[in-house]
Parts: C-alpha cells; structure tokens; sequence
C-alpha cells in the first residue's frame, strides 16, 4: 500500500500568486449537502447528496512586502471583490499526476486575518476561502 510519507511541501496559489513558502499549514475541506429521501412506508431515514461545498483554510507567516501574502490578500478580499483562481496541492515540486492530484476552482476570500500570534512568536496570518465554482481534480 502506497502512503503519502510526511507532509512538507504542500502548494497554495492565490490569484496565480504562489505563497507556497510562506504556507505553515493549508486544509482542503470538501462536502456534500445530505437531503432527506425517505418517504412514509420507509423503515430507513435514507439521504442523497445535494450541492456540493468545499473550503480552503490556510496559515501564512505574515510577509508585508509586494506581491506576498497580506498584498495578495489585500487586493482580493472584502466585499464587492470577484472571485479568483485558488489552487492546493500536496507537494509542489513532484509533477502532477494521479498520485499528486492538484485541487483548483474560482474562490473568494471570506475572511483574512492580518496577524496574529503570542509575544515573541511568529507572525502568522489565516485566510478561509470559500467556493466561487465547483472544485476540480486535475492530475496532468
């Protein structure tokens, strides 16, 4: 049985903006509405899936710098803003395949923390993004 190994070189690209390296942590999140399909006579509450649902959780080191993570943000997020294309993928530098499958659709930032953190720790920003189109697995 084939196992992934240890994660370290995870990919997160935001707007075509690759904040891979200033990615701590990044979660993939996906779903499928659950409707009621039972009927009277039914001995089984049965259900089907409806819409679809995916969300992208992310933790950055804060960089303030152009074209990093809180200018990348900043131009994206709030309201009004159209979406945009947000891409993750397991590891970064081995090519995609059926065994390192990247995950993309049109996004929109719902919420941006700039920073955060305890005395003396890093400055991390989190960033949750939510659907703008259907997700799609791509493995070429």
């Amino acid at each position: 049985m084939a196992v992934f190994g240890y994660w370290r070189d995870g990919y997160i690209g935001v707007n075509a903006v690759d904040l891979s390296d200033h990615a701590r942590e990044i979660t993939l999140d996906t779903s499928v509405a659950e409707l009621a399909d039972n009927v009277h006579g039914d001995y089984v509450s049965k259900v089907r899936s409806g819409l679809e649902n995916w969300t992208v959780t992310a933790t950055f080191l804060q960089d303030f710098a152009a074209s990093k993570v809180d200018a990348t943000f900043s131009s994206i997020g709030g309201a009004g803003h159209s979406s945009f294309q947000l891409e993750v993928g397991a590891d970064k530098t081995s090519a995609v395949s059926t065994t390192n499958p990247r995950y993309s659709g049109m996004a929109i930032l719902t919420s941006y923390k700039p920073f955060g953190g305890p005395h003396g720790g890093n400055l991390e920003a989190t960033a949750t993004f939510r659907p703008a189109s259907r997700l799609t697995r791509r493995t070429t």
